[in-house]
């Protein structure tokens, strides 16, 4: 059997290198969040959302194998933390701005685009708040933490995803042929972005899918199986009409997610 491979850790201490896959994937969905911005500077702007929807499926992976491999280190939590600054925080923001500039550039409005980046810095700037307030609250031992059924806001990889939606209907409207396109009309896309910005840094409960448990009896797995095989269908064949739709019924459940954590509270 050959030797399992190690590598050099903290202090010269062996490291296995399962240890290091959730590190892997980190940086894989860095990359992935920073070429979304290369996209977007040619102006391939299904690519570069697509790019960005790549970086928060592996900032789930990431997750998911360090709590499977037991991997945790402050090394990996630190460098997940700057990773999401970039992949969502700084990539949708430039993506956004470059593509509503795309759109009013020579017309007699375009010296508005100075005032139009504002809500962009803004956005950039809940979402490193946000993940500041992250890190403390998992430092401290003395803060008491939220339910783990609940994030305190909306997490950044949701805000990148919402932030995203307008140019996920324009790309739905340009997929049957419509000329009516969204970036012609900033004055709301930017209210859209404040708006999103305050919810990732508000104390609103939102629902962890990634937490959450679900019990389904053996009579309804098929049935299941057979919704996740249409589900994947759609997705293949109408790919942003899934995913706008999976945006959108993620903000309609932040309410729902604030009504259930209340009920949780009364019930205790």
């Amino acid at each position: 059997m050959p030797k399992e491979l190690k590598v050099k850790g903290e202090g010269g201490k062996a490291l296995s290198f399962p240890k290091l896959l959730p590190n892997i994937f980190t940086t894989i969905g860095l990359c992935s969040g920073l070429t979304g911005i290369r996209f977007a500077i040619e102006q391939e702007w299904q690519q570069a959302v697509f790019s960005i929807i790549v970086a928060a499926c592996f900032d789930m992976i990431d997750g998911l194998s360090a709590r499977l491999l037991k991997a945790f280190s402050r090394f990996g939590a630190e460098l997940d933390s700057l990773a999401d600054t970039i992949s969502f925080g700084v990539a949708p923001s430039i993506i956004t701005y470059l593509w509503i500039r795309e759109t009013l550039s020579g017309q007699s409005n375009e010296y508005l685009m100075g005032w139009y980046w504002i809500p962009f810095l803004f956005y950039s700037a809940c979402n490193a708040f946000r993940l500041a307030r992250f890190n403390v609250m998992h430092m401290e031992e003395t803060e008491r933490k939220i339910k783990k059924s609940y994030f305190l806001g909306v997490p950044a990889p949701a805000g990148a995803g919402l932030m995203l939606i307008p140019m996920g209907i324009d790309f739905i409207l340009t997929r049957f042929g419509l000329t009516f396109s969204l970036s012609s009309h900033p004055q709301w896309l930017v209210i859209w972005v404040v708006l999103i910005a305050l919810m990732m840094v508000s104390r609103i409960p939102t629902f962890s899918f990634r937490n959450m448990r679900f019990s389904v009896s053996k009579s309804k797995a098929i049935f299941v199986l057979i919704v996740v095989s249409l589900a994947v269908a759609v997705l293949i064949k109408e790919t942003w009409i899934f995913l706008v739709a999976l945006g959108i019924l993620y903000f309609i459940s932040i309410p729902f997610s604030y009504w259930a954590y209340q009920k949780d509270q009364m019930i205790k």
